[in-house]
Formats: C-alpha cells, structure tokens, sequence
C-alpha cells in the first residue's frame, strides 16, 4: 500500500495542528526537543513526523529504526503542569492513547499494555513509547512524547518474528497511515490532559498484562542481576511492585521487565 506522508497530505489529515515533517532523521525526538526549547509559544500538541528514521532512540537507549512507509513515527510535545514525580504519567497517557486508538481494530483481547511503555498485541510489541523532559536549571520545561507504533514492518525471517508484529499483520488488511496519525494524536492530547485524574491509573491498570504474571526484572544499576518476581500492583506514580519468592516486596522505577510464558 502506498500512502507516504508528504507535507500536504499531513496539513489535510492533522488541519490546524502545528507538525514539522521529514522524509528521513535520525531521531524526530531530538528535532521536537529542539524545536521546542527554541519556540516557547509552541503549542501543546505540536509533533515531529518522519516517513524515515534511521538512529531512532527506545527505552534504555535501543535503536528504534523503520524503514520508509512502515510505521508512524512521531514526537509529540507537551507542557505538562505536574511535578517531576508524576512525568511516568505521560508514558502512562501515551499507552492508553495507543490503546484506545487500535482497540476498536482489535479483536478483544488481543490488545494489552506492559510496563513500562510497551504496546503488545497476541503477545508481541506493535508500538513502543518514550518519553523525555527537558529542564531549564531545575524547573521542568516541555516533554516529548515519542511514539514508534508498527504499521506494516515485515518481520518474517528475522530475529524478532517472534516478539515484535505489525498492525497489518494482525488485522490482515491495509491501514491508513494518516486517519490512524490523526485518531491517535487526538487521543495523545486527551489522554495527557488527564494526568492528575485518578482514573488515568485505574484504566492503565486494567490494560497491563504485567500485574499477576511471573517476571523477570533486569535492573539498570550497573552489575545489578536479574531477579524472578510476581508482578503485584502499580502506584499512582506509575512504578512497579513485585514479590520476590522469600516474600519480600519491592518498588521498581527503573528496569526492565519480561514477562514470563502464560
């Protein structure tokens, strides 16, 4: 399916939100961080799309690279009023926006969120989120919200056919890059303007197919080992309570975590 992004057929698919696009970067996350410290009167909402990118950053610095026309690939920036605490919040409101973007796709079921920032779909990432502040001293300046959801890359033969798919894919039939762009950058702006809202954790919590299942936690802490764990419950700041099997409790802010087979 051909349906390239081009400046012209974003304008007529996003109307009056401000967007800059590129055929090809290396990160949109660096070109929003930057359009954003050099405009303060951007507007919340304004996104990087690219057709193309080539030195894309995941979670943990891992490369997110997607060749031309296969995925969307967009940087959204905001001027969230919270405290630094509570910024897990907006990878929260992204996983939901993702979510109720492709649910209704979806058969139910087929659709769930990990945590951190993970997007999966029958068990297999589709869509991975980052988010990353930007500070001017100590006060919080603009977050960008970066999206990198699968359209129709081609996983067939290669390492990752077993743990990554692509919407396609799983509906079986081609998708309009630009309605979806559009429908889930709505959902983006709606769901980030919940953050302070209780529900916004209640709803993340019914979508995360973490809590109750068997984990394996990889610690960031340099030297750190990974750990066997049931995955418990998530407070209101996003991080992670697992048991370990002596019965000790622990709160996790920053690891990895793999689920174990159902």
């Amino acid at each position: 399916m051909t349906d390239r992004f081009s400046t012209e057929s974003l304008r007529r698919a996003l109307g009056a939100r401000p967007f800059r696009f590129y055929e090809r970067v290396e990160s949109t996350q660096d070109i929003a961080r930057e359009w954003a410290m050099s405009d303060p009167a951007l507007p919340n909402g304004a996104v990087v799309i690219a057709e193309e990118q080539i030195a894309g950053r995941g979670r943990g610095g891992r490369a997110w690279i997607a060749p031309p026309g296969s995925s969307l690939m967009c940087s959204v920036v905001l001027h969230p009023h919270v405290v630094p605490e509570r910024l897990p919040r907006l990878t929260i409101a992204g996983g939901l926006a993702v979510a109720r973007t492709l649910a209704p796709l979806l058969p139910e079921g087929a659709l769930a969120l990990k945590w951190p920032n993970d997007v999966l779909v029958n068990g297999r990432k589709l869509c991975g989120i980052l988010t990353e502040a930007t500070w001017t001293g100590d006060q919080l300046g603009p977050v960008i919200l970066g999206i990198g959801l699968n359209v129709r890359v081609d996983f067939a033969g290669t390492d990752l056919a077993g743990v990554a798919t692509s919407l396609e894919a799983e509906l079986g039939r081609p998708v309009d890059r630009h309605a979806l762009l559009a429908n889930l950058l709505g959902h983006v702006y709606r769901q980030a303007a919940r953050i302070h809202e209780p529900a916004l954790i209640d709803e993340w919590r019914r979508w995360l197919r973490t809590l109750g299942r068997r984990v394996t936690v990889y610690p960031q802490a340099e030297g750190a080992e990974p750990y066997s764990a049931t995955a418990e419950d998530v407070d209101d700041t996003g991080a992670l309570f697992v048991r370990l099997d002596t019965g000790e409790r622990r709160r996790i802010v920053a690891a990895d975590v793999g689920l174990a087979e159902a």
